[in-house]
Order: C-alpha cells, then structure tokens, then sequence
C-alpha cells in the first residue's frame, strides 16, 4: 500500500493531462469542485487538470481504492480481469466490488453539502472510478416511475459498463436528458505496461 501510494506522476502522464484539458475544455468549463484521491499521482493529475479551471483540489480519502475494504477478493479480481471494461468485473466476479462502489459514493456524498454549486470532476483511480460512476449514474438518474428512467439508465450504464478505462480519461454524466458519455485521452494507455494497478507495485518493488 505504501509503495502504491508513493508512485509519481510519469511524464506522459503529466502530456495526458495537458492535452485531456485542451481536448475536453468546453466540457470542463462548468467544473466549480474538484476532488481526488489523496495519493501522489493522482493528486498530482487533479491538480494539473484544475489549475488551468483556476481550481483547488480537495483530497478524498475515500477515494483511494487501496482501503479496509478493499477485501482479497477484490484483489484476486483486480489480478484475474486487470484493466478491462467494468462490464466484464461484473460478469466474471459479481458482487464482489459491491462495497467498493458504496463506500467511494459515501465518501463523496459527505462532501458534497461543502460544494459551491456547479460541476463536480472527480478525479480516482481506473477500474474503481468505473464502479463510482456506475453509482453516480444511479444518483442522477430520473426519478423513479418516470417514463424515460429506463431508458436513460440503460444507456447511461452502458457507456460505463463498456469503456475500458486507462489513463487521464473519464466520463460526463449528466443530470437527466444529457446522459453519459466516456471521455477518452488523446494519448492511449499503454495497456501492455502493466496488466493491472497492483501490477504496477509489483514491477516498482522488483526495479527497487
């Protein structure tokens, strides 16, 4: 967890985050709040995607997917699928990120009677901020008995469900009538670099 927690911002990263501003400006341009993950390298991207907003960043620990509850069987997962679309965690090891999801979307519902009102960019970590948007999708949702409910969900979950999340990408979700939408990088991941987020500790602590 420690050895995670201090991975730096690579410098393609830092180019991923400059030109995932330029590239997503107009859609950026409402953001009022900007939380995170407390850890460096995201921090660190937050900070690089605010700073042109003229934004501070507001650290979320909850955020962080190294946590209690993050069970071995969550880990197991995370190794068995490694970065994937969020569709196929939930199809090969269902329920198992259940809690995951619930205790990031309680971290950020804490925060959110702290917010000026405005647009709120959340910045986390790939595969786990899949599952928080699937909350997020939830929340925004129209209101249930509603005509459109159904269809906007099942649009809006699919847009989640079927991105393969990497580096300095996300998604808008949007309040109902607007949807979702996955916002990719301009610059790829390079998914061949290391097969998962854990994979990346393993390969920190063999260069060590």
């Amino acid at each position: 967890a420690e050895v995670d927690a201090e991975r730096e911002l690579t410098e393609k990263g830092r180019s991923q985050c400059e030109q995932f501003g330029k590239a997503w400006a107009s859609t950026l341009h409402g953001v009022t709040n900007v939380l995170a993950s407390p850890v460096r390298r995201t921090a660190h991207t937050a900070a690089l995607v605010a700073e042109p907003l003229g934004l501070g960043v507001t650290p979320v620990e909850g955020l962080y997917f190294v946590q209690p509850w993050r069970t071995a069987e969550m880990k197991a997962a995370d190794a068995d699928v490694g970065y994937a679309p969020v569709g196929e965690y939930i199809s090969r090891h269902p329920g198992v990120y259940d809690k995951a999801a619930e205790m990031m979307a309680t971290a950020v519902a804490e925060r959110s009677g702290r917010l000026v009102p405005g647009d709120l960019l959340i910045v986390g970590h790939a595969g786990y901020l899949s599952f928080l948007a699937l909350e997020v999708v939830e929340a925004l949702a129209p209101a249930s008995g509603s005509s459109e409910r159904d269809e906007w969900l099942q649009a809006a979950r699919k847009v989640v469900l079927d991105a393969n999340v990497g580096e300095v990408c996300g998604f808008e979700i949007g309040a109902p009538g607007r949807g979702a939408r996955y916002l990719p990088n301009p610059e790829s991941t390079d998914f061949a670099a290391a097969s998962s987020n854990d994979a990346f500790i393993i390969n920190l602590k063999v260069a060590s």
